[in-house]
């Protein structure tokens, strides 16, 4: 941390030469990576991992602001993505999506449950191996989607389906790892989970039944009021999911 005026400006400065240069870097392997004809994710996650702790460059003065604005970036865009479908689709797509949803995990959590017991790893490694197989990156998914314009595919709402029902499994996952890495009691445990699966509720009850009141509640002559009123409440409710150890997708 700078300690002097004179320090202040240099780390500053060096802030943006080196985001502006991560920036650059990463527009040149877009261009190329739509240039081939593929989405531009693989190119970013190569440079992410020659760049990061490890890599053949670490960034040492935009590490944090990279760490938030990623944050930031993942929920934007998935926000994003959530305004190309009503409440009533998102529901119709649960329902229809149900079985898809536990087929989905029967396939990728039990084998990572498995290959982790013939590893000879203790139950709950291989508990956690079988949600590192089972659970879908939702920003990634959702990225390619994009970049390969199939929003408007019929096979989409299927996709998100499962994407939501993951989303709302690691509701109940999530919790329940860590009270047993943690090694708390069964009622902490209740709790947590409890209070997961509470927050995960409230969310989907004021989408689904609040949405156009919520909507009207927003809408103003001004766009940027809008813009700053949606990003402050997609925040807001980012934060608390995260507190509440529920994924914010």
């Amino acid at each position: 941390m700078p300690h002097s005026p004179t320090d202040a400006l240099s780390h500053t400065a060096a802030l943006f030469i080196e985001l502006g240069a991560v920036v650059i870097g990463l527009s040149v392997l877009a261009r190329l990576a739509l240039r081939i004809g593929l989405t531009p994710i693989p190119f970013y996650l190569i440079a992410g991992v020659c760049f990061g702790n490890g890599g053949l460059h670490a960034l040492t003065h935009t590490n944090d602001f990279i760490s938030v604005g990623a944050e930031i970036g993942v929920i934007l865009l998935l926000f994003m993505l959530g305004l190309e479908y009503t409440g009533e689709e998102l529901s119709g797509g649960l329902k229809r999506g149900f079985r898809g949803g536990m087929l989905d995990g029967a396939l990728n959590f039990l084998p990572g449950l498995a290959f982790g017991f013939l590893l000879g790893w203790a139950p709950l490694g291989a508990l956690l191996l079988g949600g590192v197989t089972w659970i879908s990156s939702s920003s990634i998914i959702a990225k390619v989607l994009g970049d390969l314009d199939r929003l408007g595919n019929r096979e989409t709402p299927a996709i998100l389906s499962i994407l939501v029902l993951e989303d709302l499994a690691m509701a109940v996952y999530l919790p329940l790892v860590a009270v047993l890495l943690l090694g708390l009691g069964v009622a902490q445990g209740a709790i947590s989970i409890g209070l997961a699966l509470l927050t995960v509720s409230a969310v989907l009850l004021l989408a689904l039944r609040f949405g156009d009141r919520l909507s009207n509640l927003v809408a103003h002559a001004s766009g940027e009021v809008v813009l700053l009123s949606v990003f402050g409440l997609v925040l807001v409710v980012a934060g608390f999911a995260q507190r509440l150890q529920v994924s914010a997708a």
